[in-house]
């Protein structure tokens, strides 16, 4: 029966994805850490709870007053001109300026202050640390004053919420009076003195306005001339439009007509020269302009020239209109000699004064805990999703097949191990159990791969040590001969010999190594088991300084040829691949090898190394023994003990010796 299977383990890996039911596996092969993180969160936060200070929450809330435009009007350039939002947003950062916490902090309502600071966690290990208002620099206390302090501005409204969070809640109200205070005096300073230069002001200020509106008025007059032009332009062009349409190029009428419309062109061209050069904002205007200009062909030119002092000509008008408007209502209010009315003495206003807090803001238990715990959840479950990431091993029949790109021919179910190794034949002492339908899956399949002539000697290896190679040896040799073939097991582990204890015959003092080295006779070495008729084992033999040399001398192939001749199914227990070479030679003369690979133990580089040790000498495995596969479910006495996890179609094996 033929197997496909990919050499490169490499290719496989790289194939390898995670889904769903990997992430589940991880999650509750260890469910313990998420329950531990999450119960150490909660606590956690208990303890905190325990330790923390409440926090009191005190509350303002100020309008802030606009100033009005219709007392004065300020130049652009001494004033930006805000509104709505940009005003309010403005408002709430003045209030956040470090000098007018400073100011706060020099002064009287945080004077003599015992134990300014806010009480800090009750570690055991921590001392409390106690100062005063007096102990502290105003610097120092503002900078912690406006870490107290929030700001917030009512969407669509003038009002802003000022809070500040202490825990005394004196504090906290007296912090929020202290930084209204500074903020009022500061306010106030700012317009102080402005009602007695308010007529200065007025009369600087309409010089400059009517400064303004004559250099308008003069500029008006080139554009108003240009319009003119521009009339006179457009109904020649009429004109000429209508005399083409009724007489030849050359009728007189025509002609005058044509000459008329050059001489106001001209013209145009000329008060549009003076026009660009009259101030330096007219020439930056234009510079501006070039650019659409100088897209417009030859013959639209001058319309577009046109178009464009018309354009301009409105918005000077209206420019026009505004500052006269302007210096009508500052001269009126020169006239009446009510200067002042209008300007704002404050800049804002208290709605609600501080208040002072009678409950503690924070800490809320039920939130404490539930961010806790939820943290704590949250790390456990990434410390398993780490785990399962970072896992260097195989945990599933799938993730098996995937990466060695070989099939598995049976999983081994992980049980209870035996108290002596003369108790690790499971089809002898529990025929029912679950290991013994293991054993009975992987003959079934080792025999699907081909005849008993194709498939009479079996190499069962690993990669390294404690993967249970020498319990599936020993298990499946058992099995053969438990279906009546008769069967030779081998020990060639020369190095940690084991089968033979299995069998009951201790360390047997001569076995294969005393074949291969000494040509012991075979009759001398074949012991018969007592647990079947037809199963009998070559031990290891007496100790060898070298196993590696004697296994890959000229003796073994002979050996192996003629044992071939007595016995159906010859299984070989070897030494693991990556720590000595021991089975190389083996390998090399066997018709199947078959790799055990133990579940969530044995690192993928090991495995990946052992099956290219193989492919490299021109073996290549016919599959693996998933050793160790955690119970998934049961099925009464003969019920499927594990299932494939991805779209291999094995799903357990299950049959009883007759």
């Amino acid at each position: 029966m033929s197997q496909s299977y990919s050499s490169d383990p490499d290719a496989n890996d790289a194939g390898q994805s995670r889904g769903l039911q990997d992430f589940l596996r991880w999650f509750l092969r260890r469910f313990w850490i998420f329950l531990i993180a999450l119960v150490g969160g909660y606590f956690l936060g208990l303890y905190l709870y325990s330790v923390t200070p409440p926090t009191y929450q005190s509350s303002a809330t100020i309008e802030i007053l606009r100033v009005k435009r219709d007392a004065a009007d300020i130049a652009e350039e001494e004033k930006i001109r805000m509104t709505g939002a940009a005003e309010m947003l403005s408002a709430s950062e003045r209030i956040r300026l470090p000098q007018i916490y400073i100011e706060a902090a020099k002064g009287q309502v945080l004077a003599n202050r015992e134990n300014i600071l806010p009480a800090q966690k009750r570690f055991p290990w921590v001392k409390p640390l106690h100062y005063s208002s007096e102990e502290l620099s105003p610097e120092v206390l503002g900078a912690m004053l406006r870490g107290w302090v929030s700001v917030r501005w009512r969407t669509d409204t003038t009002l802003l919420d000022l809070t500040s969070s202490h825990t005394d809640p004196a504090i906290a109200r007296d912090s929020l009076a202290a930084v209204l205070s500074a903020y009022e005096q500061l306010s106030e300073s700012r317009v102080e003195g402005s009602s007695e230069y308010v007529l200065d002001y007025i009369l600087d200020s309409s010089a400059e306005i009517k400064d303004r509106l004559l250099s308008l008025e003069s500029t008006l007059q080139l554009y108003q001339r240009c319009l003119a032009l521009s009339k006179e332009i457009d109904e020649a062009e009429r004109q000429v439009a209508e005399m083409e349409k009724r007489y030849l190029p050359k009728w007189p009428a025509l002609v005058e007509a044509k000459e008329l419309l050059r001489i106001l062109e001209t013209r145009f061209v000329t008060e549009f020269n003076q026009v660009m050069t009259l101030s330096e904002e007219e020439r930056k205007f234009w510079e501006s302009s070039a650019v659409t200009l100088a897209n417009a062909s030859p013959e639209e030119l001058n319309k577009a020239k046109r178009q464009v002092v018309s354009t301009r000509s409105s918005v000077l008008e209206r420019e026009r209109d505004a500052e006269k408007s302007v210096y009508d209502n500052l001269i009126l209010q020169l006239k009446e000699g009510n200067v002042t009315r209008g300007f704002a003495s404050r800049q804002f206003e208290v709605v609600q004064p501080p208040t002072l807090p009678t409950m503690p803001v924070s800490p809320i238990k039920s939130k404490m805990l539930i961010q806790f715990a939820g943290g704590g959840a949250a790390l456990g479950l990434g410390i398993i999703l780490l785990l399962g990431f970072l896992d260097p091993t195989l945990r599933t029949v799938s993730e098996v097949e995937q990466f060695c790109g070989i099939p598995v021919v049976a999983g081994m179910p992980a049980f209870k191990k035996r108290d002596t190794r003369a108790g690790s034949l499971e089809l002898a002492i529990d025929p029912q159990s679950k290991p013994s339908e293991a054993i009975r899956t992987l003959r079934a399949g080792l025999t699907f791969l081909g005849t008993a002539e194709e498939r009479c000697t079996f190499l069962i290896t690993s990669s390294v040590p404690g993967e249970g190679k020498s319990w599936v040896a020993s298990n499946l040799a058992h099995s053969f001969a438990l279906q009546g073939d008769r069967t030779l097991l081998i020990d060639a582990d020369m190095r940690r010999p084991v089968q033979g204890e299995v069998f009951g015959y201790g360390r047997e003092p001569k076995g294969l190594s005393d074949v291969l080295s000494l040509g012991t006779p075979l009759k001398e070495v074949i012991l018969r088991s007592e647990v079947s008729e037809d199963l009998f084992l070559i031990p290891a033999g007496s100790w060898s300084a070298n196993p590696a040399e004697l296994l890959s001398g000229k003796s073994l192939r002979p050996l192996l040829e003629k044992l071939s001749e007595y016995f159906d199914r010859i299984v070989i227990d070897s030494a693991p691949l990556v720590p000595v070479s021991d089975t190389i030679p083996i390998a090399k003369l066997v018709q199947s090898v078959v790799l055990v690979a133990r579940m969530g133990r044995t690192p993928k580089g090991a495995i990946k190394r052992a099956i290219r040790l193989l492919t490299d000498n021109g073996s290549h495995p016919v599959g693996v023994v998933a050793n160790g596969l955690p119970r998934t479910r049961t099925m009464g006495a003969h019920g499927y003990y594990y299932s494939y996890s991805s779209s291999g179609s094995y799903s357990g094996y299950s049959t009883k010796e007759s």
